[in-house]
């Protein structure tokens, strides 16, 4: 059997409700403490201020133009990255499926390293891969592509 794919890794909408949904608790939190505590304590409004600044930059990072992944996997189990960040920047990379990647029903989250570093080193990236981010039939096939990956390399290892 082979483990070769090509899956194109979009914006995710769960991912940037989370995001959102996280920043305004967070700022929920700020105008709460500021309100009660500003009466009893000195830093009161300075905690509050932290918090609304907190969850501003959450909500921020959930607005934000999210950038479209396409990870080729071959069937030697080569992991490929390209990076599209605008209409015509691409960047391709071979990368490294590290220790530590999971892959749940709704969600993988995808640690990967630069080829040759072995995650020791190099700048790691954790990439997640929700379920309406990638079609429907390469949500399977790179699920079982990343697990056969992990399971090869912790049999090499």
């Amino acid at each position: 059997m082979s483990i070769a794919v090509s899956a194109i890794v979009g914006p995710s909408r769960i991912h940037r409700c989370l995001l959102a949904g996280a920043g305004l608790s967070l700022f929920a939190a700020a105008f709460a403490v500021g309100v009660s505590a500003f009466a009893r304590f000195h830093f009161g409004l300075l905690q509050a201020l932290f918090l609304a600044a907190a969850g501003a930059a959450l909500m921020h990072a959930g607005s934000g133009r999210a950038k479209t992944h396409r990870i080729d996997i071959s069937g030697t189990g080569e992991v490929v990255l390209t990076v599209q960040q605008g209409l015509r920047e691409r960047s391709a990379a071979a990368v490294t499926l590290l220790p530590g990647s999971v892959v749940w029903p709704p969600l993988m989250l995808l640690r990967l390293g630069a080829s040759g570093t072995g995650g020791r080193g190099g700048r790691v990236l954790v990439l997640p891969v929700w379920r309406d981010s990638v079609a429907s039939g390469a949500w399977r096939a790179l699920a079982v592509a990343v697990l056969a990956l992990g399971r090869r390399d912790m049999n090499q290892g």
